[in-house]
């Protein structure tokens, strides 16, 4: 009786053990290939947007799995093409353990992402006021930096739907170095217009010739103007004291 205990024992140890060699057998027969579950994938050239773009994929596309970034997140692959170079994991669907892959990369460097930091902000066609507006962006909206003019006044940068264009570096925070962004576009300004000169402008005033009999009083009365006005206007301080063939300035 013991007996046949034990070799049941044995051949349930057994068993076990086979099973063990299949499933490990089926797992080590799983390749390390995944496809491409978002619409499009950007293939870099390290482990981490901040890297250049090696090539572009679209959904379905596959590749083969080579190793992983030390953060799990980013993975190095080859397509059929022999092309190289990294993807995120979140946008490939694999049934291989990505975690079984080796470790490699480095550092990831800093992300060439801007982030708004005003209330609004426009983005142009071009880097300047004078260009049209293709877009309106709000605080904390981050963006992708793509390029700069020679005097770092206007990044060119790209939204998460695509749309790309210019804003102003005044109104944007980021920590990526600017200046290592390629130089591209010439910043425009409104035209401006010759001015020309202005000329103090003088009152224009009638004018009177006294006549033979006439006083200010009359004068005045004549004009519908005050007889102080004519005085003040004409330096005269004695109101008796006109002459026939004055010419008085009347206001």
């Amino acid at each position: 009786m013991n007996k046949g205990k034990h070799l049941i024992v044995v051949a349930v140890i057994l068993l076990t053990g086979l099973l063990l060699t299949q499933v490990q057998s089926a797992a080590a027969q799983v390749s390390p290939t995944a496809t491409v579950n978002t619409g499009a994938l950007h293939v870099r050239s390290g482990p981490g947007v901040g890297y250049g773009v090696v090539i572009s994929l679209y959904r379905g596309s596959s590749m083969t799995l080579l190793a992983q970034a030390s953060d799990g997140i980013w993975v190095r692959v080859v397509l059929p093409t022999g092309v190289q170079g990294w993807v995120n994991s979140r946008y490939i669907a694999t049934a291989y353990p990505i975690y079984s892959l080796p470790v490699e990369g480095g550092t990831v460097p800093t992300p060439a992402t801007a982030t708004v930091s005003t209330g609004a902000l426009n983005i142009r066609s071009g880097p300047g006021l004078y260009y049209g507006q293709v877009a309106s962006v709000y605080n904390g909206t981050v963006l992708n930096l793509l390029a700069r003019t020679a005097d770092n006044s206007w990044l060119k940068v790209s939204l998460s739907n695509g749309v790309q264009g210019w804003v102003n570096a005044g109104y944007v925070f980021t920590s990526y170095p600017i200046n290592s962004l390629p130089v591209e576009g010439v910043v425009v300004t409104p035209p401006t217009y010759p001015s020309y000169p202005t000329y103090p402008s003088y009152p224009s005033y009638r004018t009177h010739v006294v006549q033979a009999g006439e006083n200010l009083f009359r004068i005045a009365l004549r004009y519908g103007v005050s007889m102080y006005d004519i005085a003040a206007l004409n330096g005269i301080y004695d109101l008796t004291r006109i002459y026939a063939g004055q010419v008085l300035l009347i206001p």
